[in-house]
């Protein structure tokens, strides 16, 4: 299998995987959710009284997972340059043109030197929250 059906393949397990939450919902555990999103007592208490069915569980689990579906879609959009950052000040006078991603193998030698000095993108996906709530969610965790 090709890298990039590889990578498309993982992000559908993966996408799977995250969305069976029905211990979730039904055990709530402060501790497993990020802290800086700020799940209140209130809030855990609140989920921790309904009583879900599993038919209702099931449905948060499709609806969740149809979410991170539409979340990549629209993130591979961004990557593909087909769709722009809204809102974002970017580089290039403005224009947006995407970004690559290419299998490591098919890197130059170089190209690898310079990656080596760069952080990698898994590394900012949970710094880059402060920039956005610095920018756009200031009521994201009253919604």
């Amino acid at each position: 299998m090709d890298s990039r059906k590889a990578m498309l393949m993982e992000m559908q397990k993966l996408i799977h995987e995250y969305s069976q939450m029905g211990n979730q919902l039904t055990n709530i555990n402060k501790e497993l959710v990020w802290q800086e999103l700020n799940l209140t007592d209130e809030e855990a208490l609140s989920l921790g009284r309904e009583n879900l069915s599993p038919a209702s569980i099931k449905a948060i689990e499709k609806i969740v997972k149809d979410n991170m579906m539409g979340l990549f879609h629209d993130f591979m959009c961004l990557v593909d340059g087909v769709s722009d950052p809204n809102g974002i000040k970017i580089e290039n006078d403005g224009v947006w043109l995407g970004l690559q991603i290419k299998p490591k193998h098919l890197l130059s030698e170089q190209e690898l030197e310079d990656e080596d000095s760069e952080l990698m993108l898994h590394d900012e996906v949970y710094d880059s929250y402060w920039d956005w709530k610095d920018q756009f969610g200031g009521n994201d965790d009253k919604n």
